[in-house]
């Protein structure tokens, strides 16, 4: 039946040349004071060799079935068909005006002026409506007396379209390239329209808010654009706009429910736009917000700065930044280091001073803070809202009565040290090298005892791809350090 609908302008042209009677299916807005896309609006040709106009209408019920599926919303249509006794009477549409210009400023004026009644009039949304149902049937292209439950329900999904048609500008059409952003909760996908894009940048501005956050988005973080829409993606654009039920406004809500978990294998037309570990570093934070737009807030921006020059060494841009929050600590160090090129330094040499600045740095990342990948083990053991790990068993459930390598474990039920086993922290923290640097032990002679006292067995290293090494006395006075910000981190 969708043959008998075409968009060839011919068959226009043709029919309004005809010197004889001629049937047009128009379809238009009647809320003339909304900014209508043109879409909205039709005009077509009713098949010649059918005299029964509702072939025409079935077949563009069809054809609007399937355009519904792919569009932001139902737009409010009427679809009527009129038959006019001589088209060449009838004002002809030319190339130079669109659909929609024509038939609010030309052809209905000109059916009001004759006072001409349509053959069949419908609403487009009514049809589609009443095609989704069982229980309701079309008759010559009208709604039948509907019930009192269902003429609710048809109520509420106008409403709907309109809210949805108010949130689209109006236009039903989504723009593509869609984004499709998946995290370790599944992925969500916005559209390319001025809405889509406020999401796409409100979800990175609440993912770089929560960047080190122990319990913020683990990753990797994928963006592609896809260009192209199908069945079981279109239910899934820019889901995450949700009416607030107190407030009754409309807003952005990225919790685990509007995340697809479907794995979308057939990927051939997503092109991949950004890609990011969420490693808690300096320089992959600043690259997520550069990609984003987001501005970082006060405090991550302050973490991002101590990431950077433990991660770097010094920075004079940094330190002298008047929006770091704790850039009078280290103000001191810009003289000290200029002193030590200059020759002017009596003290410590350069290597000394910037070993200094990193490990101060680290104390007050540690102390200060708490940052998901960089917490002190004290922290990790007493926040049980984070699963600990051990063999994909939390630890937490036995009161961390063993916690990873050379732990001595003794309970009710064992009285004798368990063998070794790997320690994982979700979020990307584990219990390894790297990370027991916080407290200046490597992994393989890291102890805990019953009473949760930690002993360093062997001195600690820094993290691979430090600048320069420390130093003993460096490390024994950070030993001290830490000590004292732990008693303060109860």
């Amino acid at each position: 039946m969708a043959t008998y609908i075409s968009d060839d302008p011919k068959l226009l042209d043709e029919l309004f040349r005809k010197d004889g009677e001629g049937q047009l299916l128009v379809g238009y807005e009647t809320g003339k004071e909304k900014p209508h896309a043109e879409s909205s609006y039709m005009l077509y040709p009713a098949n010649p060799d059918r005299q029964d106009p509702v072939y025409t209408f079935m077949a563009l019920f069809s054809q609007q079935s399937i355009k519904a599926k792919y569009s932001a919303f139902v737009p409010n249509t009427r679809l009527e068909i009129y038959s006019f006794p001589k088209m060449t009477d009838v004002p002809a549409i030319s190339g130079d005006i669109s659909k929609k210009e024509y038939i609010n400023q030309v052809l209905l004026p000109y059916i009001r002026e004759k006072g001409l009644a349509p053959l069949i009039s419908t609403n487009l949304r009514n049809v589609l409506f009443a095609q989704s149902r069982s229980d309701i049937l079309m008759i010559s292209g009208e709604l039948p007396k509907l019930t009192t439950q269902q003429l609710d329900e048809l109520v509420h999904f106008h409403q709907k379209q309109d809210e949805l048609a108010a949130r689209y500008d109006y236009n039903p059409v989504y723009k593509l390239p869609l984004h499709a952003v998946e995290t370790s909760k599944g992925i969500l996908f916005f559209s390319d329209t001025k809405m889509g894009r406020e999401g796409l940048k409100s979800f990175y501005q609440q993912l770089s808010g929560n960047y080190f956050w122990v319990h913020g988005e683990p990753g990797p973080v994928r963006q592609y654009n896809v260009n192209c829409l199908s069945d079981d993606i279109c239910p899934l654009v820019d889901a995450c706009y949700r009416k607030n039920p107190q407030s009754g406004k409309g807003e952005y809500d990225f919790d685990n429910a509007v995340f697809s978990k479907e794995a979308f294998r057939d990927r051939k037309q997503w092109k991949l736009a950004f890609e990011t570990d969420m490693e808690p570093s300096a320089s992959e934070f600043l690259r997520l917000n550069e990609f984003a737009g987001c501005p970082a807030s006060r405090n991550n921006a302050d973490i991002s700065k101590l990431l950077y020059l433990m991660e770097n060494g010094f920075k004079r841009d940094i330190i002298n930044d008047p929006d770091f929050g704790y850039r009078n600590v280290f103000q001191e160090y810009v003289t000290r280091i200029d002193d030590c090129i200059n020759g002017q330094s009596s003290g410590p040499d350069l290597s000394d001073v910037l070993d200094d600045m990193r490990w101060k740095a680290k104390n007050i990342l540690l102390t200060d803070f708490d940052v998901r990948g960089h917490r002190t083990l004290e922290r990790t053991l007493n926040d049980r809202s984070v699963p600990f790990l051990i063999n994909g068993t939390d630890a937490g459930s036995d009161s961390f009565c063993h916690v990873g390598s050379g732990v001595d474990r003794h309970d009710k039920e064992c009285s004798k040290p368990h063998s070794h086993s790997d320690a994982e922290i979700l979020h990307g923290t584990k219990i390894d090298k790297h990370r027991l640097d916080d407290h200046r032990c490597s992994a393989e002679y890291f102890h805990v005892d019953v009473q949760n006292q930690f002993y360093d067995k062997q001195q600690g290293s820094f993290d691979d791809g430090i600048l320069f090494g420390h130093r003993n006395g460096l490390h024994d006075a950070d030993l001290k350090t830490d000590q004292t910000s732990d008693k303060g981190t109860h």
